[in-house]
């Protein structure tokens, strides 16, 4: 046998072994998929309006994390990094579409404005305002509204916990100016949120 054939076949009977030995890492990284994808999407969605965009970025993020998985599953929370990944993946992808569509409350159509008849829809129309805030202010509110501490949001965005507080109350405040703009009463202060 020759080397080149040597190297063939040690490829193929790892790939074997590879299989079985990846049954395990595959399932974990499956499950957290599968509990994680729709905040990660989510989290996405807050800065930018283009769909598609959100789409291609979440699935570039995940297929990143695949191949890391084996380092990044052992973190303490692997959700932050896949927040990191996934909103770098999303800047990289706008550069190069170019593209940063925001609408105005005069372009959404008239039946996304009626009032929300229940909370998963009064939920998606916040999500559509959110991308009209800066983005550092939607990152933090979504985080903040997916149940994230405030020094959880500091450590995973790299600022300053005092900043994720301003950022956080300047975006209820941006989110309530343009719930009245549409027409909606503000609902009475619930505290943090």
């Amino acid at each position: 046998m020759r080397s080149g054939d040597n190297a063939m076949v040690r490829a193929e009977s790892a790939a074997r072994l590879g299989d079985r030995g990846q049954a395990e890492p595959d399932l974990s990284f499956e499950e957290f998929c599968q509990q994680n994808i729709v905040q990660v999407e989510r989290f996405l969605s807050s800065q930018c309006a283009d769909r598609g965009l959100v789409e291609d970025a979440v699935q570039e993020a995940f297929i990143t994390a695949r191949d890391k998985w084996e380092q990044i599953r052992d973190f303490e929370k692997p959700l932050a990094w896949m927040y990191k990944t996934a909103r770098y993946k999303l800047l990289v992808l706008r550069r190069r579409y170019r593209q940063d569509v925001v609408l105005g409350l005069d372009e959404v159509p008239p039946e996304r404005l009626a009032e929300p008849a229940d909370s998963a829809e009064a939920r998606e129309l916040l999500r559509s305002w959110l991308p009209q805030l800066p983005p550092r202010q939607a990152e933090v509110f979504t985080m903040a509204f997916e149940g994230w501490s405030d020094l959880e949001i500091a450590q995973v965005l790299g600022i300053a916990y005092n900043t994720v507080r301003a950022y956080r109350q300047e975006a209820r405040r941006r989110l309530k100016e343009l719930a009245q703009q549409a027409g909606f009463d503000a609902p009475a202060g619930r505290g943090r949120g």
